[in-house]
């Protein structure tokens, strides 16, 4: 073990992680900052939640370079599930965030203890998609207040904030307008043309993306020392960051009543199905880059203690951010050590410079924020998600608008069914075509598309899905289709290159059309049917009873039928 240990940990992968860890610190600070103001918290809840999660994720998790911690996603669903409670930044509602950290928590475990990890791949890109897009607008108009120094709407309905600002526009702050105008335009150049300047300044590339990925940190100490300077609390109404305790935080748990458990459980479920499905994409993406992998399972396990470690500190859910595994990757982390590190210079701001956010406009909390967001919204991926499929299509416009208007959980669960609509409906009426065969070859394709032999006696049909209950009575429906006027028809061969499984529905389809064809004195014959699908149906009526044979090829059924 002392030998893997060694292997592990050299003298270049600790100097790898401790880079990383101190680069991610610069992003993480500000982010999980603004993120806590997001979610309705206090600042030092987002720092505690961090903190935690940056350990207790690295103990277990199997990831090398995922950070957890607070995420815009994660933290507007919190806001929206816990602002029924109380007034956002009251004492009950941090309890009620802080008792839905530990729901979601314990949810994460009963899912990996049901080994729920592969189901997350069920869940189509199209809903994820448009959730994600639309929690993305909801997260930056819900800044907009924060923006311009007004007060009062925290509710995640982008209808409400519209109204609100329209009626209040009166009363914005025109300075506050301009530091978050400013920081906003001050990350986007960062992100779009820092890496190219400091390169040709000179810089080595990779610093340079680093340095240019570390500007949230740049303009909240700009900020601070503009704030400071010019005391914008006093002389101008701007709201500041405030106190945030120095020390560490105390462990301890607040359990929900019943009736608390019964609220929360619904938003749970679903924060908890977020932060596995956020968690899982940034991971994975980061894990192939390096050919390694993660496991599904044991990455619920290390998210559920995460959170449950969370709710010990007062915090809110946590899951694995994009922005800051993508800096925590790009700077070379090579373990989870760097996290640790991160979680360690943490705990030094915790109990030396925490007096140092004091003065920080939450305007520019808002303007991070703002920025995080609009990266979540992939135009590209979404133009071609859109021109792809109409399904998808409007699966994903509906999952959006649902979301838009309705409110995450509705949102989600609309989306949700309407894949499931689509599924059925695609299976409900799978692809049936009559092929033949390619001149001087073995393969079979579609008569309408390519010219093929025939026989007129002869049918070949080819069944491109599973038979199922959804779509069996559409499959014999074809079938007498294409036998309509073809009186010199004497067999027929279903071809099931395609089919995985025949359910009990199908079943009785295909002992119907058997018994039907032998009526009209037409065989039934059934090709290429996979092994574990003719191991299924051995001992079934329809192959004691069939009037034709069981092919191993289309071909060799063409050869043999065609006298």
């Amino acid at each position: 073990m002392q030998e893997t240990l060694n292997r592990r940990f050299t003298s270049q992968t600790i100097k790898a992680d401790t880079i990383a860890g101190i680069t991610v610190l610069f992003i993480t600070i500000p982010q999980v900052i603004a993120y806590a103001f997001l979610a309705g918290m206090p600042a030092q809840a987002g720092l505690y939640a961090a903190l935690v999660a940056l350990c207790l994720y690295a103990i277990s998790g199997t990831s090398k370079v995922l950070a957890v911690g607070p995420t815009a996603i994660v933290a507007m669903m919190t806001l929206q599930i816990t602002s029924t409670f109380s007034e956002p930044g009251s004492a009950e509602y941090i309890a009620a965030a802080t008792k839905l950290a530990l729901l979601t928590g314990a949810v994460l475990l009963f899912l990996r203890a049901i080994r729920f990890g592969y189901v997350i791949s069920l869940l189509s890109h199209a809903v994820v998609a448009g959730f994600i897009t639309a929690a993305a607008v909801l997260i930056i108009g819900n800044q907009f207040p924060a923006a311009l120094g007004l007060q009062g709407l925290r509710e995640m309905n982008l209808a409400a904030q519209m109204v609100y600002l329209g009626r209040q526009l009166a009363d914005l702050n025109a300075v506050s307008l301009a530091i978050s105008l400013g920081s906003v335009v001050f990350l986007v150049l960062c992100k779009s043309y820092l890496v190219r300047c400091l390169v040709v300044a000179g810089f080595k590339s990779v610093n340079a993306e680093i340095l240019a990925k570390s500007a949230p940190m740049i303009v909240v100490i700009l900020a601070i020392g503009f704030s400071a300077y010019f005391n914008f609390n006093v002389n101008y109404g701007i709201e500041i960051v405030g106190i945030i305790p120095v020390g560490l935080p105390e462990l301890s748990w607040l359990l929900p009543t019943l009736d608390e458990a019964t609220q929360l459980l619904p938003g749970s479920i679903l924060i908890a199905m977020i932060i596995f499905l956020e968690s899982i994409s940034i991971g994975s993406a980061m894990a192939s880059k390096k050919r390694q992998r993660i496991e599904p399972n044991q990455e619920l396990l290390a998210l559920g203690v995460a959170n449950l470690g969370v709710a010990g500190v007062a915090g809110f859910p946590v899951a694995g951010s994009f922005a800051r595994t993508a800096v925590n990757f790009a700077s070379g982390a090579v373990s989870q050590l760097a996290s640790l590190i991160t979680a360690f210079f943490l705990v030094v701001t915790l109990l030396w410079f925490s007096e140092w956010f004091f003065a920080l406009p939450t305007a520019v909390l808002s303007a991070i924020v703002m920025v995080s967001a609009a990266q979540l919204i992939d135009i590209p991926r979404i133009r071609e998600l859109i021109g792809y499929s109409g399904s998808d299509a409007v699966t994903f416009i509906g999952t959006f608008l649902m979301v838009i208007v309705m409110g995450v959980e509705i949102g989600l669960l609309s989306g949700v069914f309407l894949s499931i609509v689509f599924l059925l409906r695609r299976n409900s009426r799978p692809h049936m075509v009559e092929v033949g065969r390619l001149a001087g070859t073995e393969h079979f394709r579609n008569k309408q598309r390519f010219e093929v032999e025939t026989l007129s006696h002869l049918i070949l049909l080819r069944v491109d899905e599973s038979l199922i209950f959804a779509n069996a009575r559409h499959v014999e429906s074809f079938v007498y289709d294409q036998l309509a006027g073809r009186a010199e028809v004497t067999n027929v061969v279903l071809i099931c290159t395609a089919t995985n499984f025949i359910d009990v529905t199908g079943l009785l389809m295909l002992e119907d059309l058997n018994e039907n064809l032998k009526d009209a004195k037409i065989k039934l014959h059934f090709a290429e049917i996979k092994g574990p699908v003719l191991q299924q149906l051995e001992n079934t009526t329809l192959i004691q009873n069939l009037t034709g044979e069981l092919f191993l090829t289309a071909d060799l059924a063409m050869k043999t039928l065609s006298d």
